[in-house]
């Protein structure tokens, strides 16, 4: 700990809005001490449960909608998320930034005190990461089958699910501020290297698309689509 503390940066720039906003959220979670609970098991597992039950959800439309390629591009964003995570880990340990609690005294902090870097956030790197995945496939379905608007079932689930998945993010981010486990540039910077890993991989959707015509004619082709759809004539999309 003692040798973390020598080689690692208090807090990273802007340092004083860093420490400011922190501190004003810090102080307006003492005063609300009927959300403690909650905002305590949102920050550490409900907000992700939350956001990967809601990609699942989204995934599931994709499914019984027969788009197979929209279901790939979902499974890709779920391999970035985790290429994100790693690549989070790499970033962490270059910038070497203590948590808030380490730094500042006497700030309440409602989750059990870590020993690892704060900067950036895995949760908002988890939070950017879905967000980001939801958004581009509604974009996708959007774009390749405009009957599929808002007025229809499917349209509505779509555009439901991305407001929700947006909303859920934010918050999510917000908790691990309030928690007083992050200060915001924390999870602003996971917030967009979540999203910018799943953005740069989803280039690769050529690719994957061919992969899964491949595995579409075997068991596996289950995965991307409904067993009754049929295989041959699909739309080709971005």
């Amino acid at each position: 700990m003692r040798t973390l503390l020598l080689t690692a940066n208090k807090v990273l720039p802007p340092k004083g809005l860093n420490t400011s906003i922190y501190l004003s959220i810090n102080n307006f979670s003492r005063h609300t001490g009927w959300a403690h609970g909650f905002m305590r098991a949102y920050a550490l597992w409900l907000g992700a449960v939350v956001l990967v039950a809601v990609f699942l959800a989204t995934y599931a439309v994709i499914w019984m909608r027969r788009d197979h390629r929209a279901a790939v591009l979902m499974g890709l964003s779920g391999i970035a998320t985790f290429v994100a995570l790693g690549l989070n880990q790499l970033v962490g340990h270059a910038f070497k930034e203590l948590r808030p609690y380490v730094t500042l005294h006497q700030v309440l902090v409602l989750v059990p005190r870590a020993n690892d870097y704060a900067f950036p956030s895995d949760h908002a790197v988890i939070a950017g990461a879905m967000m980001a995945s939801v958004l581009l496939v509604g974009r996708r379905v959007a774009t390749l089958a405009p009957q599929i608007s808002p007025t229809n079932a499917n349209g509505r689930s779509l555009l439901m699910l991305g407001i929700v998945n947006v909303i859920f993010g934010l918050l999510l981010c917000f908790a691990r501020v309030y928690v007083g486990a992050h200060y915001p540039g924390d999870v602003v910077a996971g917030l967009l290297l979540g999203a910018l890993v799943v953005v740069l991989m989803s280039l690769f959707r050529p690719l994957a698309y061919r992969v899964a015509d491949l595995a579409e004619r075997t068991p596996f082709g289950v995965l991307v689509r409904r067993p009754t759809a049929k295989v041959s004539g699909s739309p080709r999309g971005l």
